[in-house]
C-alpha cells in the first residue's frame, strides 16, 4: 500500500465518520457527558426533549435533569414557561433566565397551563421567594386586583372649627 492510497483511505473513513455523527444536539460532548452523569436515572429518557427547548442552556438542562422528577407533562409546562420569559422585562428587574428556571422547578408540581400567567406575575415581583405554592393553589385570589380611582374618606362627617 502506497502512502497516497493510505491517506486517501484514511480521509474517506474520516469523511464517512463525520457524516454519521448525530449533530442534532447543540451541546458539546463534554456538556452532554456532564449532564448525563449528574442526571437522575429516571430522567435520562427526557434528555432529548429538554435539549430541544432552545431557550435552555446546558446548565439549565443539567439542573432540571438532576433536581426535578420529570414527566412529559412537566416538560410541556417547562416549554410553555420558557415561551413566557421575556428577557427585556426580567433583566430590567435583575433576574436571569436561570433564576426563572429555578423558580419554575421549585413550583413545577403546582404549575399548569391555566396558572402560568399568574406565575409570571409572581416571578416578576422583586423578591427572593421561590415557592409560590399558596398563590398557585388559588390563582384567582392571588391575581392583582385593579384599583379604582374613586376617592373614599375615612370619616363621614368632618367638623371644621
Amino acid at each position: 500500500m502506497s502512502l497516497k492510497s493510505f491517506i486517501q483511505q484514511v480521509s474517506q473513513l474520516l469523511f464517512s465518520t463525520e457524516c454519521n455523527i448525530n449533530s442534532k444536539f447543540r451541546f458539546t460532548q463534554s456538556e452532554i457527558k456532564e449532564i448525563l452523569s449528574n442526571a437522575d436515572s429516571q430522567n435520562l429518557k427526557y434528555f432529548e426533549s429538554l435539549a430541544k427547548i432552545k431557550e435552555l442552556s446546558a446548565f439549565d438542562v443539567s439542573f432540571l435533569m438532576s433536581g426535578v422528577k420529570l414527566d412529559e407533562y412537566k416538560i410541556s409546562i417547562i416549554a410553555s414557561a420558557c415561551k413566557l420569559y421575556d428577557e427585556k422585562e426580567f433583566n430590567a428587574l435583575g433576574q436571569t433566565f436561570s433564576d426563572f428556571i429555578f423558580r419554575v422547578s421549585a413550583n413545577i408540581n403546582l404549575l399548569n397551563e391555566s396558572n402560568l400567567d399568574v406565575f409570571k406575575e409572581l416571578v416578576q415581583c422583586k423578591n427572593e421567594l421561590y415557592d409560590f405554592s399558596k398563590a398557585l393553589k388559588n390563582p384567582a385570589r392571588a391575581r392583582h386586583q385593579k384599583h379604582s380611582n374613586t376617592c373614599a374618606y375615612a370619616f363621614v362627617n368632618v367638623f371644621v372649627q
